[in-house]
C-alpha cells in the first residue's frame, strides 16, 4: 500500500473551462510513477471547498505516513492576489476560487499552520507565490513553492509533477525529518528545485515564474 504523500485540491482555473477537475488527469499519470520504488507514494484528491478544506489539510498531516519524512499540499485553482490597507499599512490577500466561493489562503492557512511544520505547500495558481516568504511565516510550512505571475494551467501543472518526481527519486519523502535551513545550508527539496530551475526545466520556470521559499 502506498504512503498517502501528496494533498491536491483542486477546482477549475476558469469559467471557461467547465470540467470539474481540470488538472486531475495529469497528477493522476504522475501517481503511477510515484508508486514506483520500495517505498509507493500515494496522492489524495479533493474538491477545494471553502468548509472543508482546512479539515482535510489536518486529517492529511496526521496521517501515519506523515509524521516522517516530507508532505505535500498542493492548492490546484485559479488564484489573485489583492493589497488592501487597513491603517496606514498593506496588507498581501491570496485569493483562490473554490467551487463554493472564494477562499482567503492568508487568513485561512494560519488556522492550520500547527499541522505544517512537515509539509511543503505548493501553490499552483497564479500570482499567488508573490512575496512568498510572508505566506511561508504564516504557514510556518516546511516550505511553499509557488508562482508569481499568470501561470498557464497545463504548464504550471506540468512543472509541478515535474517536481514531486524530482523529489521522489530524490528520497525526500522518506526523509525522517525536515531540517529549517540557513541561507548557508540549503534542505534536499531547496537543492532539488534550484537544480531543475537553473538545468533543463529553466525556461519553463521562467514562463511561469516559479517562486519558493524554505529558508528560516
Amino acid at each position: 500500500m502506498a504512503n498517502e504523500k501528496v494533498l491536491i485540491f483542486e477546482a477549475p482555473w476558469s469559467s471557461k473551462i467547465d470540467r470539474t477537475q481540470a488538472t486531475r488527469e495529469i497528477y493522476t499519470s504522475a501517481e503511477t510513477l510515484l508508486r514506483v520504488g520500495p517505498e509507493p507514494v500515494g496522492i489524495i484528491h479533493r474538491p477545494l471547498i471553502t468548509s472543508t478544506y482546512k479539515q482535510d489539510i489536518q486529517k492529511f498531516t496526521a496521517l501515519e505516513c506523515n509524521q516522517r519524512g516530507a508532505c505535500f499540499v498542493v492548492f490546484s485553482a485559479h488564484g489573485a492576489v489583492s493589497r488592501p490597507r487597513h491603517k496606514g499599512k498593506v496588507f498581501i490577500r491570496r485569493k483562490l476560487q473554490a467551487f463554493d466561493g472564494e477562499i482567503n489562503l492568508s487568513a485561512g492557512i494560519r488556522d492550520v499552520s500547527k499541522s505544517l511544520s512537515r509539509t511543503t505547500v505548493i501553490l499552483d495558481s497564479c500570482e499567488v507565490g508573490k512575496t512568498i516568504k510572508s505566506f511561508y511565516r504564516a504557514s510556518k510550512a516546511a516550505g511553499v513553492i509557488g508562482f508569481e505571475g499568470d501561470a498557464d494551467w497545463i504548464d504550471s501543472t506540468m512543472f509541478i509533477l515535474a517536481i514531486l518526481l524530482k523529489f521522489h527519486s530524490a528520497d525526500v519523502m522518506r526523509l525522517k525529518r525536515i531540517r529549517r535551513t540557513t541561507k548557508k545550508s540549503t534542505c534536499r527539496q531547496q537543492r532539488v528545485l534550484e537544480g531543475m530551475t537553473n538545468g533543463a526545466w529553466k525556461s519553463l520556470a521562467k514562463s511561469v515564474g516559479v517562486t519558493s521559499y524554505f529558508g528560516p
